[in-house]
């Protein structure tokens, strides 16, 4: 018989043991007693499972996120002396009713709870999840207090509860370990680190830079930019994950005619370059990337296998709801969208909307067909390409408008004029990216890109029909749309991509991400799953999960269903925007613990200061002007601020400024993903691709460094294990806490947390000044309470001397002394804080 202990929450003591008949589990916690009750959740893999369980006064209490998913809860409660055990099974799409326990022989006797599990009644896997705790449901108005749990970071209390970690139980005789921890969806415990990598950009060290310029004039980067040199030193930088952003093939204008690669329609483009977002063939890379374009797979292939040599993972874009209008595959020719959906067959064009369809086709009437694009007007260019295109062949022919492609093939410029038509819908349409049905989208549309159809009607609530898998009808067929998908997430696994970042989640229904999450991880159980999702999108599709429709009074966030359908981390918009408006009115930093979400969604959301959706910090425009100054206050809260991953924009680590006209990119403070150019302050560092920093400025460098100090930092137990503990709510009336003249409460300028692990009890004590003028003086941070007790202080004496040293400073390192008490009553006195500057204490008690 194989054993082993694990000691839990609270003085929590599990044993488990295991013979070749079954899996026995011993559960004693200190006050554990008669009437309360023990949950026992597991994943035994039979099913998808959900994260998120039952949630019901009287018997399961709050509701419990889950760092796996389950699809059995069994339930013991002792009661009169006697053991009664129930179960709920995940079947069909959602959780079973309560039922008595069938196959699980328990007993409690003299304080220890003893489940028997039969190694039959589980299933074939070669391990399963577990997670284990108790609950006293006659507190907290019969919803419960949790306690005992089998994650020590799990602490006691009442409310919704998430426990981040859980024991994977190996079945399999010859594994080393009967169990091993894991941090949720089966993590090393380490968060990610991602560098969003533009491939057009990033090597790109051409500094021409003309507005509307071509891939000959203006250059482009390449997979073999990416050298050794540029991942050894991203590597040090502490980035765990490149995300190789636009690397799929886009509709492009550049002619690559000679690998049956032409341009684009210049109607379907924005930008010469074009979208990296409106994919034109999903199982291909961008000709514009490869030394030699007719072996761009091959030269994709090495670069995965050169950023696996420096330890890092690849990620790419999956972009699952919409394609290029000019999508057409020539590697996967049989899994193409519209000739071959129906399973084959081809779509049913004369319908709007049917399962088994992979678009959804526009009705003729007076305004169509034919599809109408936004791009002419009256025989005039309208969209900034089309007007980029018309000036370009003014100035190649002298005002002749008739112009064959050999003339302009020499720079593969746009081989054909724009008339507000693309051929391939001039007898039919389909509704656009955006959920456009019209046949004249607007210019402001995402009219490039066609919608692609998952089941989904999703024409208003009167017709949100739903024709796949899920909780209300489980039988229901799986579209064809979904299997076509799941072949492309396939593709990339098997060529080696580690993980994927889904471009717009929300806009696909939650169940398709379930079903596919399943099958990738089924191949490789370590794939990353990134969300770009946005809750307050009306675009947004929330599934009907009967538990997570109910959460917060039926008024449920999509990121619920998107973390239970198995990404790793959603999009965190909300703290973004936040910490943006303290610079841009009228936000205070205190409003930045009003923006964090519940723990499940908090401690799974990816942060960042920039993308290549948002503006640049740099950006004169922007942040009040004083965002590049700010750049270090601001992503000190940002990437330490949860367990939950970072990621870092190409060109922020060096004061990329987004300044300039690129040609559909406007002068919008954004870096341009629709224009061949290259990266003014980025080039710099690059420094002909040597990737060495040698032409950075003294204040470049040390910005660069600052980011490397962090990212590496929050690499550490307090920040990959650790809890965080807000602060500003419990200094609002401290006088001393950065509060200036005329201002009340506290805590405009000044913002602080704490982060603690439990198991290292490695703590830190973050304290920033984002005041971009003035220094706080006499700063003092009142460790309150239930803070100071989360950290340990209520076990050591009063007097007790508390050392707090500056982690991220490279010069001259702050270091602070004060005692246990001090920090509880007066406060912990910081010395003052010039503008704009973070500190990372590490607490020494």
């Amino acid at each position: 018989m194989r054993k082993q202990t694990i000691h839990g929450a609270d003085d929590a003591v599990i044993q488990l043991s295991l013979t070749e008949t079954a899996l026995i589990i011993t559960y004693r916690a200190p006050n554990l007693r008669e009437g309360e009750s023990v949950y026992l959740t597991l994943g035994t893999h039979r099913q998808i499972g959900s994260a998120v369980l039952p949630f019901d006064r009287n018997n399961e209490g709050s509701t419990v996120f889950l760092p796996f998913k389950s699809d059995l809860l069994l339930v013991a409660v002792v009661k009169d002396g006697k053991l009664d055990c129930y179960q709920r099974k995940w079947e069909h799409w959602k959780w079973s009713e309560r039922t008595a326990a069938s196959g699980c022989l328990a007993k409690f006797h003299n304080g220890t709870l003893t489940f028997n599990l039969q190694r039959a009644a589980l299933s074939d896997s070669k391990s399963l999840d577990l997670v284990l705790y108790a609950k006293d449901l006659t507190e907290n108005d019969a919803w419960g207090r949790l306690y005992g749990c089998s994650d020590k970071c799990a602490a006691a209390g009442w409310g919704d509860k998430y426990i981040p970690n859980y024991c994977e139980v190996n079945l399999d005789s010859t594994a080393a370990e009967l169990s091993v921890p894991r941090s949720r969806l089966n993590a090393n415990r380490s968060p990610l680190r991602i560098y969003q990598l533009f491939v057009r950009l990033f090597g790109n060290t051409n500094e021409t830079r003309t507005p509307n310029g071509t891939l000959a004039r203006n250059g482009v980067g390449k997979f073999n930019d990416i050298n050794d040199a540029a991942l050894k030193s991203l590597r040090k930088m502490g980035f765990t994950h490149i995300w190789l952003m636009g690397a799929l093939q886009q509709a492009s204008g550049t002619d690559y005619s000679s690998i049956g690669q032409p341009a684009d329609d210049p109607d379907l483009l924005k930008g010469i370059a074009g979208s990296p977002y409106a994919i034109k063939d999903y199982f291909d890379v961008c000709p514009d990337y490869a030394a030699k374009p007719e072996k761009r797979l091959d030269e994709f292939k090495l670069l995965l296998k050169r950023i696996h040599k420096h330890e890092m993972k690849a990620l790419i874009d999956f972009v699952p709801n919409h394609v290029a209008r000019s999508y057409d595959s020539d590697v996967m020719p049989e899994l193409n969208f519209g000739t071959r959906g129906n399973d084959g067959a081809g779509d049913d064009m004369s319908i709007f909307f049917s399962p088994q369809n992979n678009f959804f086709y526009l009705q003729p009437d007076g305004h169509g067909p034919p599809l109408r694009l936004p791009t002419c007007q009256d025989g005039q260019p309208v969209s900034p390409t089309c007007k980029a295109v018309a000036a370009l062949r003014e100035r190649r022919t002298g005002g002749t408008t008739s112009v064959s492609s050999q003339v302009l093939g020499q720079d593969r410029a746009c081989p054909s004029e724009c008339d507000g038509l693309f051929a391939g819908e001039t007898t039919f349409g389909r509704a656009t990216g955006n959920n456009i049905v019209s046949w004249t989208p607007a210019i402001t549309d995402w009219y490039e890109t066609a919608k692609l159809n998952y089941g989904f009607d999703f024409t208003g609530f009167s017709k949100n029909v739903r024709e796949y898998p899920n909780a209300l009808t489980p039988d229901k067929p799986i579209p064809d749309t979904w299997k076509k998908m799941d072949r492309v997430l396939e593709y990339w696994q098997a060529m080696g991509v580690d993980g994927f970042r889904c471009d717009m989640a929300h806009m696909v229904p939650p169940e398709f991400w379930n079903w596919a999450i399943a099958q990738a991880r089924a191949r490789q159980v370590d794939v990353v799953f990134i969300g770009e999702a946005y809750d307050n999108d009306p675009a947004k599709v929330p599934g009907v999960d009967p538990i997570i429709s109910r959460l917060h009074g039926g008024r449920s966030n999509v990121m619920f269903d998107l973390l239970n359908a198995g990404f790793n981390a959603v999009y965190d918009d909300q703290t973004y925007r936040a910490l943006k408006k303290i610079y841009e009115g009228p936000g205070w930093a205190n409003d930045i613990d009003d923006a964090r979400p519940d723990d499940f969604i908090f401690e799974n959301s990816i942060r960042y200061a920039e993308n290549h959706d948002e503006v640049r910090l740099a950006a004169k425009s922007q942040w009040a002007g004083v965002g590049k100054q700010a750049s270090p206050a601001i992503c000190a809260i940002l990437y330490g601020l949860s367990r939950g991953p970072m990621m870092l924009y190409n060109g922020q680590e060096v004061g990329e400024p987004g300044k300039g006209l690129e040609g559909f990119g406007s002068n919008d403070a954004r870096t341009s993903i629709f224009d061949y150019w290259s990266m003014p302050e980025l080039v710099k560092w690059a420094n002909g691709r040597r990737y060495d920093g040698g032409r950075l400025s003294p204040e470049q460098r040390q910005l660069r460094s600052f980011y490397s100090r962090l990212i590496n930092l929050i690499g550490e137990p307090a920040f990959r294990y650790g809890v965080c503990i807000p602060l500003n709510g419990a200094n609002r009336d401290n006088p001393n806490y950065g509060r200036l003249p005329n201002e009340q409460p506290s805590g405009h300028w000044l913002y602080s947390f704490l982060r603690h692990d439990l198991e290292s009890s490695q703590t830190f004590l973050i304290v920033v000044n984002l005041n971009p003028w003035e220094s706080l003086k006499n700063v003092r941070i009142v460790l309150p309470g239930p803070a100071a007790q989360s950290i340990g202080l209520n076990r050591v004496a009063p007097e007790s001397r508390i050392r707090l040293t500056d982690r991220l400073a490279i010069d001259q390192p702050i270091s602070v002394d004060t005692t246990a008490s001090e920090a509880r009553g007066a406060g912990a006195p910081i010395v003052d804080l010039p503008a704009l500057t973070p500190i990372y204490f590490e607490m020494s008690i």
